[in-house]
């Protein structure tokens, strides 16, 4: 087997070239099948007639005896059979060797992602999310994270500012609301607190200054 010969030859010195084959007795040279002569290593490929196998690179596989490229979603290392699907929080282009992380205040909600998305306005994500959270209120989105927001200010959930309270209110940090102040205190803008009126002035809820008592009444 592996050589023939022609019509009375005397000897058998014809030797079958790479990539061909005979059986005994043969007086032609047949060319090997893609995978058939010898079976090419896992993840390996090679066409008719050929005389070596060839490895699929990452980012393909072996598909229907060929190395066919991974679709987006999809990913492969070297000598693959195979395209796993990228995870939720993930995503890849055609041809991917790995899947990469969505970037922060982005996500892929399902396997199989080619982008990931933005998160809604008020709404933020960390590295790799599947999906995204809102900022609560007394919080607000700040350089991609929710922040609380400071004494004197509040805010409603999924906000991108925290508003200063208004003259005659008053909050502490994270609040979502801003306070009247009681009778007899007041403030100005962004208070934290509200402050107590002096001796000889008064003041009803939610003042914004302290008027003076009549005369003869403190």
């Amino acid at each position: 087997a592996g050589t023939f010969s022609g019509a009375a030859a005397s000897t058998c010195g014809n030797c079958c070239a790479a990539g061909k084959f005979s059986l005994a007795g043969s007086t032609i040279c047949t060319d090997c099948s893609a995978n058939t002569c010898t079976a090419c290593t896992s993840g390996w490929t090679s066409p008719a007639a050929s005389s070596s196998c060839t490895m699929c690179t990452a980012g393909s596989a072996v598909q229907t005896g060929t190395c066919s490229q991974c679709s987006a979603g999809t990913f492969s290392g070297d000598a693959a059979t195979s395209c796993p699907t990228c995870s939720a929080g993930t995503f890849s282009a055609a041809g991917a060797s790995t899947c990469t992380p969505c970037t922060p205040n982005t996500f892929s909600a399902s396997a199989g992602s080619s982008t990931c998305g933005a998160c809604t306005t008020g709404w933020t994500s960390p590295a790799g999310a599947s999906a995204c959270t809102q900022c609560p209120a007394g919080s607000a989105v700040t350089a991609g994270t929710c922040s609380t927001c400071a004494a004197g200010k509040f805010s409603l959930a999924a906000s991108t500012v925290c508003t200063d309270c208004s003259a005659g209110t008053s909050s502490s940090a994270a609040a979502s609301t801003c306070g009247n102040c009681a009778a007899g205190t007041w403030s100005g803008a962004a208070a934290s607190t509200c402050g107590n009126c002096a001796a000889g002035t008064f003041s009803g809820a939610a003042a914004t200054t302290c008027g003076n008592c009549a005369a003869g009444c403190f």
